[in-house]
């Protein structure tokens, strides 16, 4: 009888990536998907860290999974990703109806490891750093498995995905002093430039019409074949131009590796899509410095400026924290005053959280959690009417979207503008797959609702 397996995943997008290839290999060795986790022979948890709420997220959902491993003995439950690297044996204590923990550096062992297990079985842990238990800032670690290794290479997702995410690369050296990702997910390995272009050829012929690239850091990705330094520039031009390929996005990208042959991929390509990504997370100077973010508020704002001058109908959205370590009203006043000059089409806003092995976690001049949840909420508030303002400017005019699929709302289906504004509107469900042009009707701060043209 074939076996089955259900996947959670949290956090970012590659993680999303992460989880469609382990499905493939578990594929591949037999296995099928089930969206019943009570049906499940294997329930995996893709997990994120990046966040200390994400991560107290993960716990509560391994409670409740625990019914599920006192019903079936032989379950077998892992736990993947940063979380998994980043606590590693303690999962274990916290969880010990757990029989898996493998970090992400080791995504293609699992199939393997799942095979020698029984309800019998002690927990297997694995992952590509030694143990932490001083809480202290670690080395870089190189992990286990290289990204390019047989088995990733022989199971391409699976996917029929309008939308599909396409990882380029892994892990980061910019070691921002708030962020994990370097000590989890290792330093930058970017994927062999041409076997990037082939899956995206396979994601196109299973019916893809918009590719979004992932990386911790894209605009780094750098490949040298036969002494020929491909870089991230060169890669968008080439899948950019491959045939059937209506839209390409990327995500993410550091403001301080941006050039100008970048930008100017916004005018020249009509493949990349008028959106983009671009993490701001505060608008002090002082802030920004002690981040150890690499820029300042100018250049920041320089490089939008520069942006908008190449595409004009270009859409911004960014990522911010407040209450970093140190943060001043002034400071505080200065993101604020950054949102005003900008015009973010939408943000993704938290307030910090420590994070462990990070030097911020470290740093004096901690804000309270009433400071930070006031910061917050005024900071949300404010891009809410901006985003609405711009929202209600589209009221009427003509907008080409790719449709997605149903919405939530019974006879509705959802799509996406080119700019990454989310419409839903009233058609028949022959259209899921198409471009339309659909007249925006109403607004509202996350979405809008629009007619068929």
């Amino acid at each position: 009888m074939t076996k089955r397996l259900f996947i959670t995943t949290y956090g970012c997008q590659m993680n999303v990536y992460d989880s469609e290839r382990l499905a493939e290999q578990m594929r591949l060795s037999g296995w099928s998907l089930t969206l019943k986790p009570e049906e499940a022979d294997f329930i995996f948890v893709n997990t994120c860290s990046i966040r200390e709420k994400a991560a107290q997220r993960v716990i509560g959902y391994l409670n409740r999974l625990r019914s599920y491993k006192f019903k079936n003995p032989s379950l077998i439950l892992g736990v993947g990703g940063c979380v998994a690297e980043q606590e590693g044996h303690e999962l274990l204590r916290r969880a010990p109806w757990l029989s898996l923990v493998a970090g992400p550096g080791r995504l293609a062992e699992i199939p393997s490891l799942i095979e020698t297990l029984t309800a019998q079985s002690p927990p297997v842990v694995v992952s590509g750093r030694a143990n932490n238990s001083d809480n202290k800032p670690l080395p870089l670690f190189s992990p286990r498995l290289p990204l390019k290794d047989d088995c990733l290479e022989q199971t391409k997702p699976d996917r029929s995905a309008l939308t599909p995410f396409l990882t380029i690369m892994t892990g980061c050296n910019n070691y921002c002093a708030y962020c994990v990702v370097p000590y989890l997910r290792g330093p930058e390995t970017s994927r062999p430039f041409f076997d990037i272009i082939e899956e995206a050829k396979i994601l196109l012929n299973r019916g893809a019409k918009e590719i979004t690239l992932l990386g911790q850091n894209v605009n780094s990705y750098h490949y040298n074949h036969n002494g020929e330094n491909l870089n991230f520039v060169s890669l968008l031009k080439q899948i950019g131009h491959l045939p059937s390929l209506r839209r390409l996005r990327f995500t993410t990208s550091h403001p301080k590796d941006f050039p100008s042959q970048l930008v100017n991929l916004f005018h020249s390509l009509p493949t990349l899509c008028e959106h983009l990504h671009l993490p701001l997370q505060s608008g002090s100077d002082n802030i920004l410095k002690a981040m150890g973010r690499g820029y300042d508020r100018a250049s920041y704002t320089e490089l939008v400026d520069r942006l908008r001058q190449k595409q004009p109908n270009l859409a911004l959205s960014t990522d911010i924290i407040v209450g970093f370590p140190g943060e001043t009203e002034d400071d505080y006043l200065q993101t604020m005053e950054t949102l005003r000059q900008v015009e973010f089409d939408f943000i993704f806003s938290f307030k910090y959280s420590d994070r462990p092995m990070t030097k911020a976690n470290f740093m004096e001049g901690k804000i309270e959690e009433g400071e930070k949840a006031r910061r917050l909420n005024l900071l949300q508030a404010l891009q809410k009417e901006i985003t609405l303002r711009k929202h209600h400017g589209l009221i009427g005019r003509k907008i080409e979207v790719l449709v997605e699929g149903p919405a939530r709302n019974p006879g509705q289906l959802t799509s996406k503008s080119r700019d990454f504004k989310r419409i839903n509107f009233y058609g028949p469900s022959e259209l899921i797959g198409s471009i339309v042009t659909l007249i925006v009707t109403e607004a509202w701060p996350v979405s809008l609702m629009g007619r068929l043209s």
